[in-house]
């Protein structure tokens, strides 16, 4: 996923109380906001379809309190730069093969490594959730490496007919159905184990 700006964060989703007792404290979470089609960002990268959505229901402010880190490609990263860092000093993984600025008062650590290696490694030095902000290899890779446990999606009413897709490979499984949730925007929570227990 490319991450909204702050304005517009709030629509890629939440835990609520339910799923926080379901959840261990060192869980992998990634959380994308994805159009109807599929589509994790225009073509380009905007995100411009997110705005119209933004909204309370979703309950950001409840889950960023969870997260002790988060991980992201390369292009999300430079994005986000791109926008001003919103994530405070929270310390973040940036999965890429390039040398790219880091960002003041923030650990940043980039790694190299294959997705799966890398987040596994990061994750156990870090004692809380984990999350898996975007893109959509970093989350196709995640999964299919078997490091992302919960697949939580904000499915919204929009069609963009082609752009940032959120899966870069086919991947038939598993995902366990956990909770789904209409918002009364139009926009639907779907969450989804991945793990094989």
């Amino acid at each position: 996923m490319l991450p909204m700006p702050p304005a517009t964060a709030a629509v890629s989703g939440h835990l609520n109380g339910f799923r926080y007792h379901h959840l261990m404290a060192q869980d992998v979470i990634a959380y994308v906001a994805v159009s109807l089609d599929g589509f994790i960002a225009a073509t380009g990268g905007s995100v411009k379809f997110l705005e119209r959505f933004d909204s309370d229901e979703y309950g950001f402010e409840d889950f960023i309190e969870g997260v002790e880190a988060v991980v992201m490609g390369s292009a999300t990263y430079e994005q986000i730069i791109d926008w001003g860092w919103p994530y405070g000093s929270t310390p973040a993984l940036v999965l890429t093969t390039r040398e790219l600025p880091g960002i003041e008062e923030t650990e940043i650590t980039f790694s190299s490594a294959a997705t799966g290696v890398a987040i596994r490694t990061y994750a156990a030095g870090v004692e809380g959730r984990l999350w898996i902000v975007g893109g959509g290899r970093v989350i196709t890779d995640g999964i299919r490496d078997g490091v992302i446990d919960c697949l939580e999606l904000y499915v919204i009413p929009v069609a963009l007919g082609s752009g940032v897709p959120l899966f870069t490979q086919a991947y038939d499984g598993p995902l366990h159905l956990l909770e789904s949730m209409a918002f009364s925007n139009g926009v639907v929570k779907l969450a989804y184990s991945t793990s094989t227990r």
